[in-house]
């Protein structure tokens, strides 16, 4: 019993966070309309348990870079399913999208700092222009960036772009 606790406290610490974003994920997508149970549900969740198997394949190899990229698109797909199942009105309330928006860019974070230590270990440093929300702080791709400029006039991510417009 003490072997497998030593076990679990040396697992990363993003794979414990995307670990507790399943445990909150799950109970949530029960509550999702019976007629998404086999197709938004099911994208939700094979994105999430693949985010969580990235993790610990990542933890495991020796040269991660590859598989962190991976985890990275995987999680920026999880997240276009996140948003789109709220604007279908699938979450019971806005704070449940919120808390899993919250989770997301924190494990979205962790992931970045990840890459870019991998990337720094190997040699290769190549760097990217990061854009950033104006008013809520959250990094947001240069697609969104461009797209916020033209329409809004200011860096906006999703969110703020959707409640600057209300």
């Amino acid at each position: 019993m003490d072997n497998q606790l030593g076990s679990y406290e040396t697992q990363l610490v993003i794979q414990q966070e995307v670990y507790d974003m399943l445990l909150y994920a799950y109970p949530l997508l029960d509550h999702f309309p019976k007629s998404q149970k086999f197709s938004l549900v099911q994208d939700i969740k094979r994105s999430m348990d693949l985010v969580l198997k990235y993790a610990i394949t990542a933890n495991k190899k020796y040269t991660k870079t590859t598989t962190l990229e991976k985890m990275d698109v995987e999680l920026a797909a999880l997240k276009v399913y996140i948003r789109l199942a709220f604007e279908l009105h699938f979450f019971k309330g806005e704070n449940h999208y919120m808390e899993m928006s919250r989770r997301l860019d924190k494990v979205g974070k962790m992931l970045g700092g990840w890459i870019k230590a991998e990337k720094e270990k190997s040699g290769n440093t190549a760097i990217e222009k990061t854009y950033v929300c104006e008013k809520c702080g959250t990094k947001i791709t240069p697609k969104s960036y461009e797209y916020s400029m033209r329409n809004f006039g200011k860096s906006l991510c999703y969110a703020c772009q959707k409640s600057h417009r209300d």
